[in-house]
This record gives structure tokens, C-alpha cells and sequence, in this order.
């Protein structure tokens, strides 16, 4: 009787499947869609550039929360490719969700009318002079950079609608220009 062979003959090596490519490919996916969105919604939205800074270094820290154990066994990352994946991917992802939706869900509007004293031509718009009660205007109300001249010319007025977005950051939702 012969001894069965097949028992020691080992399966050939594996490799393990490579995921980081798809996850790289998802981070730069979610950097341009993240940035193309943060870039639309930051005119709309009344918080300063500091505070949008913050927001993305907390969104992209919150990755680092995950132990690099876990990204290696998901991912089969590196800690090079988990910080790259959170600055990023995540980082810029969330900050663009967190700016649409405090846009998206937004409650109590008031629209406030001001009398438009003057403007300037900037770079990239019109930068208005309106008078009002309250002594302090935000810039990004006062700043169109989307004019139409014929419209703009005629107004007296201008309506400004604002309202509290879902996170508690206010969000211009319209500008109509009266005569």
C-alpha cells in the first residue's frame, strides 16, 4: 500500500488581496468632492475661516481615533496611507457634509431688508455699502459676487434672507434686490 501524497502537499501561497488602492481611489474621490463642495457652500454659510479649519482638523482627527490595527486589517494600510486616507478623504468629506447639511435643514427664516447706500467693484464681485441698524454687517452678506447689472442698477433695496442652520451656523438662503 502506497502512502497518500496529497495530505503533505501544502496549498500554494496566497496573497492577501491589496484594498488600499480602492481606499486611496475612495479618499481622492471624497478630497475633490469635499473640496468642491466646501468651496460652494462657504460663501453661503456665515462662519469665518478659522472656525471652517477647525472643523476640518476635527473631522480628519476623529480618523485617527480608529486604531491602526483595525485600518490594517480592513485596508491593509500603513500608517503613511492612514493619515493620507484621513487628511485626505475624511477630513474634507465630512466638512462638506457638515457645511450642506446645516444649509439643507434649516429652520427660522427672517428676511431683513436694507437700504443699499453704495457699492464697490472687487476682484471677483460687487462688494455693497447698506444701511442699518445693527452697525456690523457680515461680509459674506455684503459681498455678490453673481450680479445681474441691470437688476442691480435699478435696486433701491435689497431683502436678505437668512436663516439657522441645522449645527447652529446661520446660512443665507436668498438676496432679492427691490426697486
Amino acid at each position: 500500500m502506497k502512502p497518500d501524497l496529497r495530505k503533505n502537499i501544502d496549498t500554494p501561497y496566497q496573497p492577501i488581496k491589496d484594498k488600499s488602492k480602492i481606499a486611496i481611489t475612495t479618499s481622492i474621490f471624497g478630497l475633490f468632492i469635499g473640496f468642491g463642495l466646501i468651496i460652494l457652500m462657504y460663501p453661503l454659510t456665515l462662519i469665518n475661516f478659522f472656525k471652517l479649519t477647525q472643523l476640518f482638523i476635527g473631522f480628519s482627527v476623529v480618523g485617527f481615533l480608529i486604531p491602526l490595527k483595525l485600518y490594517q486589517r480592513w485596508f491593509h494600510f500603513i500608517k503613511y496611507e492612514m493619515i493620507l486616507f484621513n487628511l485626505m478623504g475624511v477630513g474634507p468629506f465630512f466638512t462638506a457634509l457638515f457645511l450642506v447639511l446645516n444649509f439643507l435643514f434649516s429652520s427660522n427664516l427672517q428676511t431683513i431688508n436694507y437700504e443699499i447706500i453704495g457699492f464697490e467693484k472687487s476682484g471677483s464681485g460687487i462688494d455693497l455699502k447698506l444701511r442699518s441698524e445693527i452697525q456690523k454687517i457680515n461680509s459674506k452678506i455684503t459681498h455678490i459676487s453673481e450680479v445681474d447689472l441691470e437688476e442691480f442698477s435699478a435696486a433701491k433695496t435689497i431683502d436678505i434672507t437668512l436663516a439657522d442652520g441645522l449645527f447652529g451656523f446661520k446660512v443665507i438662503k436668498d438676496r432679492t434686490f427691490k426697486k
